[in-house]
């Protein structure tokens, strides 16, 4: 039987659909997240070893630096999406450290743990983005 799956592009879109929203309608924590994530994404696209098994170095060290920014977005924000977005890249971060304790982490586990987790921040972005662009209409309008 035969999994349906849904084709990579679709994530893509979304991701660069939610990061572009944020750089047009959101506030400076969406902005700077989108940027962050930009470049994340970027720098390991770049860096992929498309036939090596196990750690990916440049993805482990754009999402560490990925999860420094978006732990100090949090502590900093007065809103509660990039404690959630923070959270989920911290569980990105372990996703990769858990390839160097246990060697035979398949890498159908280890692509698809680091999707859900890219999904689930790009959803905390749109989150935060809808939420600040509907404050700011609010207090237009008032």
């Amino acid at each position: 039987m035969h999994t349906p799956v849904l084709p990579p592009w679709i994530g893509a879109g979304f991701f660069l659909i939610v990061c572009g929203a944020a750089l047009w309608k959101g506030g400076r924590d969406e902005r700077v997240v989108a940027v962050g994530l930009l470049l994340s994404w970027a720098v390991s696209y770049l860096s992929l070893i498309q036939r090596r098994p196990g750690t990916q170095w440049g993805e482990f060290a754009a999402d560490a630096l990925l999860l420094a920014l978006l732990g100090v977005v949090a502590l900093r924000s007065r809103r509660y999406w990039p404690l959630a977005a923070a959270a989920f890249q911290l569980l990105a971060v372990v996703t990769h450290a858990a390839t160097l304790v246990d060697r035979h982490l398949g890498a159908w586990a280890y692509i698809t743990a680091n999707v859900i987790w890219t999904q689930l921040i790009t959803m905390a972005l749109a989150i935060g983005t809808y939420n600040d662009w509907r404050a700011r209409r609010q207090v237009a309008a008032a």
